[in-house]
């Protein structure tokens, strides 16, 4: 061809290639982004010791700007090591945990609800939305991140093997809900089907999505207390460390007396005898 239209077919390929690259390098830092963050979620959950250790990287590396360290070390938080105890060293430290955990409730309040919703419509089953059963599905989306709490508090062997799952459901449900947005698909996505169902006479447009998040902001709440309820048993548990050390130490102690006793009077045991 001509050598300027030759040129210009030169710039579209690399058009082309150059866009191409970007788009591929844009969905695969979404990608790891959300595995971080739901990894990192689910690490949190299967460390008891997670709150204090999160509250001492905020203190020691965020508040002083050291970025570069404090994003390394959550994207490392496995492998840090565990505080001497589970518990903040401050009310305000308390009160950011249980917002924590109270903001990571709704990222899988709306995550995994997301995803039952996928598996249903994949299948084929059809649910019947009513604002009578808006709870089920929240309440089933819960109990899959706080199973992993629960396990880890029991000291369960396997928690970590049940909570490293998640990240994976989650991944494989953003990049499928990814694709087909940008394929222009016709999926079915839980927030914007509850949104737009209506049932002339019983229910208007919107009712179904307003009562899912009313129910929510109660059902996020379940997590939150549980950790109140965690913290309390783990406080419980080392009050009752603390007294048995007391009790070895005093009995220890009225041995060393008895013998020292022997050793400096032993004519009273030859008396006695």
């Amino acid at each position: 061809m001509h050598p300027l239209l030759a040129f210009f077919k030169v710039l579209d390929g690399i058009n082309d290639v150059v866009i191409g690259m970007l788009t591929v390098s844009v969905i695969g830092l979404g990608i790891v982004f959300i595995f971080t963050i739901t990894n990192l979620f689910t690490q949190t959950m299967t460390n008891l010791y997670s709150m204090r250790m999160i509250e001492d990287l905020i203190r020691e590396h965020l508040f002083k700007r050291e970025y570069r360290t404090f994003i390394y070390k959550l994207v490392h938080f496995d492998e840090l090591p565990k505080p001497l105890s589970p518990f903040p060293r401050y009310v305000s430290s308390g009160l950011m945990a249980f917002a924590y955990y109270y903001a990571v409730s709704w990222f899988d309040l709306v995550g995994c609800s997301e995803c039952l919703y996928v598996a249903a419509w994949s299948a084929g089953v059809v649910l019947p939305f009513y604002p009578e059963n808006m709870h089920i599905i929240p309440m089933f989306a819960i109990a899959v991140p706080f199973t992993a709490r629960l396990m880890a508090y029991m000291k369960y062997p396997y928690a970590q093997d049940y909570a490293s799952f998640i990240p994976g459901i989650l991944f494989v449900v953003v990049l499928l809900l990814a694709f087909a947005g940008y394929m222009g698909g016709n999926f079915q996505f839980l927030m914007e089907d509850i949104y737009k169902t209506e049932e002339v006479g019983y229910f208007v447009r919107g009712a179904l999505f307003w009562k899912f998040l009313k129910d929510g902001v109660m059902i996020a709440f379940y997590p939150v207390f549980g950790e109140v309820v965690f913290y309390y048993l783990m406080y419980q548990d080392l009050q009752a460390e603390l007294s048995s050390l007391e009790e070895e130490e005093y009995i220890d102690e009225e041995r060393f007396l008895e013998e020292e006793r022997k050793e400096q009077h032993p004519q009273d045991d030859t008396t006695t005898s």
